[in-house]
């Protein structure tokens, strides 16, 4: 067998001692918030992701529902006229829809980062940290672009080029009208959404197919938002939605990458209130 040979059957002998151990550990304390416990928190002991290919298994649905929306804003953005989807979406206009807007609009905001840093970082310092990682990436990438390309907002374009058209759209109060002739492209709530609610999903640990719908639909609405209220043209949401997944996903897989070793990241702020043992703490089953 040689030496290697006896390596493994130690391993194999050691795995089936220990995986009845760790099976019969009872959550106590703070661990027994079911649900939140199971989906944010990570151990020493816990799998994460080793491969690109197992990330994308493992968050199959929010990638692959950005990458749907992703190819039909193209076609659209292809196929029509940079400002005919923002006349569209200006007809819905109605009391409720706009109250509703721009609440929603507000979710890729800093208190919602605020709430999710909170939230995450009571089961995982690490993941909060890496929330406002991917927060700040995004808000620095979508900020250089800006500058870069230096497009100009759609009230600024529809009546620079198109007066009659501008008059014709129902417009909103003036608190929520902006005449930026240089900061449309790309949206930057889009791209902070797309990054935030992205990083959560991938860093959910139960319940992947609720957190992944829950997430890509409130990243969805706050891109809808942005071209509800006037803010921004397809072609923005578009490209901040894609640069907003591609953020989280190069932040989420360079966490452990950064701190390999730094288990202590890996509990949170209501450790300090568990006085459980920390060798009766359950350790939450790998993905």
């Amino acid at each position: 067998m040689g030496v290697e040979g006896v390596v493994k059957g130690l391993v194999i002998i050691y795995s089936c001692n220990l995986l009845p151990t760790l099976s019969k550990s009872q959550p106590t304390g703070f661990s027994k918030i079911p649900y939140l416990h199971g989906m944010l928190q990570t151990s020493p002991n816990q799998q994460v992701e080793t491969s690109f290919s197992s990330f994308l298994r493992n968050n199959w649905l929010f990638i692959g529902g950005t990458m749907f929306l992703l190819l039909i804003n193209g076609y659209l953005w292809a196929t029509s006229n940079q400002g005919d989807t923002l006349i569209a979406i200006n007809r819905l206009r109605s009391p409720f829809w706009d109250t509703f807007f721009k609440l929603g609009t507000q979710l890729a905001e800093p208190v919602a980062y605020v709430v999710v840093l909170i939230m995450v970082s009571a089961y995982s310092y690490r993941r909060g940290i890496f929330t406002v990682v991917a927060g700040a990436t995004a808000g620095i990438v979508a900020g250089v672009l800006k500058l870069l390309f230096a497009q100009a907002r759609p009230m600024r374009w529809f009546f620079d080029n198109y007066e009659e058209i501008w008059h014709s759209l129902n417009h909103f109060e003036e608190a929520y009208r902006n005449w930026s002739p240089d900061s449309s492209f790309p949206s930057g709530h889009a791209t902070s959404a797309f990054a935030l609610y992205g990083f959560l999903t991938f860093s959910a640990r139960r319940g992947k197919l609720w957190v992944a719908l829950l997430c890509f639909g409130l990243a969805v609405l706050v891109a809808f938002s942005r071209m509800y209220l006037l803010y921004h043209f397809l072609r923005d949401v578009t490209v901040g939605a894609g640069l907003g997944l591609c953020l989280a996903t190069i932040v989420y897989l360079i966490q452990h990458r950064l701190f390999p070793r730094a288990y202590k990241l890996d509990r949170g702020w209501l450790s300090f209130f568990d006085k459980t043992p920390a060798a009766r703490r359950s350790v939450p089953p790998p993905e």
